[in-house]
């Protein structure tokens, strides 16, 4: 079969967008099924995660006959300055700004791809950007995109961890590239800062823990966890910002990456006041967009919370009358935080009139709070 060589494949890719390529074997992935059993035996994976050990490990399962991976990777760390406003915000991961990168990459891929069916005849591919069970960073790591670090990311050492990945299956034979060994040494600046404490391990996660896992997580969140998010709307980029390898990491320009309608510090009150049609304008071209409106909201319900945004109470009594059990439950918990005494009539009145159970055992729980009474976790 004749074809293009890596080294041409490399040369498009870069001129196409694309920042890091490198090769891996469809089988380097067999040697994770132990590491993944114990992970789902010891309780660190999270409930979004695929539970069958064999799709997230088998290529094959994608395309029958491939016989290399091409990994590649966009640096997402781009060369702009948030501001802040002078309301209270709520912070927004970097993996959401400007238009989606799944959007962004897939199209990245879809050239390189129509590259390759042009000077490889009979050649196959499959595209995967984040939509599939596949450990794509354990792919990017075999390809030789970068190292693990001890934070659970891929490092590389001319871009840091603010990598964006993506993967072709092609059932064309290119030689591997070689894994790059982890340059953390005794580096452990990631373990310390993980505000979750999520990191229970060098090189080892719980994902239960992760706020950023937290951030899309449905329904209600514990009290501790709510206290740890803090003011995050979406993600949490904590153990990338203290790595010492991001402080030195290229900055690219990238005009896809940069923030629009959603801002890296976004306005709480507006959030909190958002309709459908507002979300799709704010949220909807971000990757952000996929978890609903109403994760957003109750994200921004916690953000108020946590600092104390009192401009955040007017809003909060709307959505305590609104459609939604799940965010009345919520907003009751914040007014009996934030405005106290001055909202118990409404919580009440929300009370007695509410069929949700979850939502009503939030509201009994801010009414007790705002009374001075313990709430024991097994009231109803």
């Amino acid at each position: 079969m004749t074809c293009a060589t890596k080294d041409e494949i490399r040369e498009f890719a870069y001129k196409s967008g694309i920042d890091i390529v490198g090769f891996a074997s469809p089988d380097c992935l067999f040697k994770y099924r132990d590491l993944l059993k114990n992970r789902y035996e010891n309780g660190l994976s999270c409930n979004i995660e695929e539970k069958d050990i064999e799709k997230r490990i088998n290529p094959y399962y994608f395309l029958k006959d491939v016989k290399s991976i091409v990994s590649i990777a966009v640096s997402y760390n781009i060369i702009y300055e948030a501001d802040s406003p002078k309301s209270a915000y709520g912070t927004v991961s970097r993996t959401a700004w400007g238009v989606d990168y799944h959007k962004v990459l897939i199209n990245l891929l879809k050239k390189l791809r129509n590259f390759i069916l042009s000077k490889c005849n009979d050649a196959k591919a499959v595209l995967l950007v984040d939509n599939n069970p596949l450990l794509e960073r354990a792919i990017a790591y075999n390809a030789g995109i970068g190292f693990y670090g001890k934070n659970n990311m891929i490092i590389n050492e001319k871009y840091g961890s603010y990598l964006f990945i993506g993967e072709m299956l092609l059932n064309i034979f290119f030689e591997p590239d070689k894994k790059i060994v982890s340059k953390c040494g005794s580096c452990t600046r990631c373990l310390k800062a993980c505000p979750g404490k999520a990191l229970v391990g060098e090189y080892k996660i719980d994902a239960n823990k992760c706020l950023s896992y937290a951030t899309i997580k449905k329904g209600y969140l514990s009290d501790d966890t709510i206290k740890k998010i803090g003011t995050r709307i979406y993600g949490c980029d904590t153990c990338q910002d203290v790595c010492p390898f991001n402080k030195t990491a290229k900055r690219v320009i990238k005009d896809e990456f940069i923030p629009r309608g959603l801002k890296p510090k976004h306005d709480l009150k507006e959030i909190l006041s958002l309709n459908k049609e507002k979300f799709q304008e704010v949220f909807g071209p971000t990757s952000a967009s996929w978890r609903g409106k109403n994760t957003m909201i109750r994200n921004a319900i916690i953000a108020s919370i946590n600092s104390n945004d009192k401009n955040a109470i007017e809003p909060l009594k709307s959505l305590l009358d609104g459609e939604s059990s799940y965010l009345r439950g919520y907003s009751a918990y914040a007014l009996s935080i934030l405005d106290g005494e001055n909202s118990l009539p409404y919580i009440e009145k929300a009370y007695f009139k509410e069929t949700d159970v979850s939502a009503k055992m939030f509201m009994k729980k801010a009414i007790k709070k705002i009374r001075g009474e313990v709430f024991e976790d097994n009231e109803r």
